[in-house]
C-alpha cells in the first residue's frame, strides 16, 4: 500500500513517483542502476548484455538474445530505436527525456545492436538510458505520436507484467520470459493506492497489507517507532519490521517555469531567504548522492529586502496525498507571508501554481538527474554558466575530481538562480509485514520501489 497514485502507464510520460514504480517493474531499459552499490559499480546491463563507447561520440549496446515482450512479440534493436526516438519526440515536461538530449540519431546495424550517435561526448549517457523515458516499448503496440491512456494495453519486458490497472489498484504477475538484472521472486503483486495515512495504518493493524511504501504521516511513523522500540524483535504489534532508507525522502520547492513571477530576482531572493531558517538540506543534490556540494545557507536569519510596495500574490501547489504535505505547505506559506511582502494561496493538485512543493525522487541516483529541473529551465543570467558546467560534467569520467568540480559549479549556479530550493532531507521508511523480506537491491535507479526484491516466507 502507498498513497502515491499512478498517473500514467506510458513510460514516455512518467513525471511522478507512483508512475515510476510501475515503469520500473513492468518495462526494461538497456541499462539499470543499483543505488545500493558504490558509485562505479551502480550501472549494469538489463536488456543489454553489454554497452560501450567505441568512440567518444558513439555509444553501442548489444541486446540479450531471445528477448520478448510480455505479449510474445520479439524485442529487437528496432524497438529500442522506436522507444528512444518516441520519448525524445514527445518530450513530456518533467519526464527524464531531456537526460538523453545528446542523442543525434539511433542506428540499428542488426536486430541485436543499437548504436547511439551523440552530438558530444557524454559520460552520463549510460545513466540516462537507465531512466524511465528510456524504457523499451513494443513498436507494434505503442503510438509514435501520442501518449497512451491507462485503458490501453501495457506491454513491457520487465520482471512483471500488468494483469489489471484501475484508478486505485495495479495488479502484476511475474513475467516468466524476463531476461535481465532483477528477476521477480514472487508470483504476483498488488499495489493499492490508499486515500490517506490513517487508512494505511488501519490496514496494517488488520493485516490487510504485506508492505507499506510511503504514505504514513510523521505521527503514524512515531506511533510505529514506539512499538518497534518496545519489541525485542523490532516489530510492531501487527508484526511489521522497518526498513530504513537514509536520506531517501527529499522535499524541494520548485518555481513553475510558466509563472510570470519567476523572472523577478528580488522575489526569488526573498523566498529563498524566508526558508533559510527552516532549511535542513543545503543543495539541490542530496547529501548521499555522489558529487553533493553545500551551496545554500542553513539556519540563521537571512537579510531580506522587500523592494515592492504592494503584497505580491502567489499560488503554492502541493500533492495532498504526500505525507505531511499540507502541514509543510502551510509552514512555507507562513514563512513567506511573515516577510510582509507576500500573500500565498495553497492549491492542492494544481500544476499551474507559481511554486510547487514536491516530495521528489530523481530518475537515477546521479547528480545530473537531481539537477535536471535546473538544467532544463535555466534563467537567462545563469544559462551560459549552467550549459558550460553541464558540458564539463558530461565530458568527465565518473567518480573523478573533474566530475565533482563540474557538479559543484552546477550546484552553485542553482543556488545563485534559486528556481529550485532545497527544503529538507530525511529517511524513507518501508514496512514489511510478517513473513516478508526485502533483498538489498529491492530498489530502482533512483531508490524507487522494486517489487522484484521482495520474498514471502512460508
Amino acid at each position: 500500500m502507498t498513497t502515491d497514485r499512478i498517473a500514467t502507464a506510458d513510460p514516455a510520460a512518467v513525471a511522478d513517483t507512483g508512475s515510476t514504480m510501475l515503469t520500473g517493474n513492468v518495462f526494461q531499459r538497456l541499462m539499470t542502476m543499483d543505488p545500493t552499490q558504490p558509485q562505479l559499480k551502480q550501472l549494469k546491463p538489463d536488456a543489454a548484455q553489454d554497452c560501450e563507447y567505441p568512440t567518444k561520440t558513439v555509444y553501442e549496446c548489444v541486446l540479450r538474445s531471445g528477448l520478448k515482450f510480455s505479449n510474445g512479440d520479439p524485442l529487437t534493436s528496432k524497438d529500442v530505436k522506436f522507444s528512444i526516438e518516441r520519448a525524445l519526440r514527445l518530450d513530456v515536461a518533467g519526464s527524464s527525456a531531456s537526460l538523453m538530449s545528446s542523442v543525434r540519431k539511433v542506428e540499428t546495424p542488426d536486430p541485436l545492436t543499437v548504436r547511439f550517435v551523440l552530438s558530444r561526448y557524454d559520460t552520463q549517457f549510460a545513466a540516462a538510458i537507465a531512466s524511465p523515458a528510456a524504457s523499451i516499448v513494443d513498436s507494434k503496440v505503442y503510438n509514435p505520436d501520442r501518449i497512451e491512456t491507462n485503458s490501453e494495453p501495457v506491454v513491457g519486458s520487465g520482471p512483471f507484467k500488468v494483469i489489471s490497472l484501475t484508478k486505485d489498484q495495479l495488479e502484476l504477475g511475474k513475467y516468466l520470459g524476463y531476461e535481465g538484472a532483477a528477476a521477480a521472486k514472487v508470483g504476483s503483486a498488488v499495489i493499492k493506492t490508499m486515500p490517506d495515512s490513517a487508512s494505511i495504518e488501519d490496514a496494517m493493524a488488520k493485516h490487510e497489507t504485506d508492505v507499506v511504501w510511503r504514505g504514513l504521516s510523521s505521527a503514524a511513523q512515531q506511533r510505529l517507532e514506539s512499538q518497534l522500540s518496545g519489541s525485542k524483535q523490532r516489530t510492531t504489534k501487527a508484526g511489521f519490521s522497518q526498513l530504513i532508507l537514509p536520506g531517501g525522502r527529499v522535499e524541494q520547492l520548485i518555481w513553475n517555469p510558466g509563472s510570470s513571477r519567476r523572472g523577478s530576482t528580488a522575489l526569488r531572493d526573498v523566498i529563498a531567504g524566508a526558508l533559510q531558517e527552516d532549511r535542513t538540506l543545503d543543495s539541490v543534490v542530496p547529501t548521499n548522492v555522489p558529487g553533493h556540494r553545500a551551496s545554500f545557507p542553513l539556519g540563521g536569519k537571512a537579510d531580506m529586502k522587500i523592494t515592492w510596495d504592494n503584497r505580491i500574490r502567489l499560488t503554492l501547489g502541493y500533492d495532498p496525498t504526500a505525507p505531511n504535505s499540507l502541514d509543510l505547505a502551510t509552514q512555507i506559506r507562513t514563512r513567506l507571508e511573515e516577510t510582509g511582502g507576500l500573500s500565498v494561496l495553497l492549491r492542492p493538485n494544481d500544476p499551474g501554481a507559481d511554486l510547487q512543493l514536491v516530495d521528489r525522487k530523481a530518475w537515477t541516483s546521479t547528480g545530473i538527474a537531481w539537477l535536471q529541473p535546473v538544467i532544463d529551465d535555466p534563467l537567462k543570467p545563469e544559462q551560459a554558466a549552467i550549459e558550460t558546467a553541464l558540458h564539463k560534467a558530461q565530458e568527465a569520467p565518473n567518480a573523478t575530481p573533474q566530475l565533482t568540480a563540474a557538479l559543484a559549479e552546477l550546484q552553485q549556479a542553482a543556488a545563485q538562480e534559486k528556481t529550485v530550493l532545497p527544503i529538507s532531507q530525511g529517511p524513507e521508511y518501508v514496512y514489511l509485514g510478517p513473513h516478508v523480506t526485502a533483498t538489498a537491491n529491492a530498489f530502482g535507479p533512483g531508490w524507487q520501489l522494486g517489487l522484484w526484491g521482495f520474498t514471502i516466507q512460508n
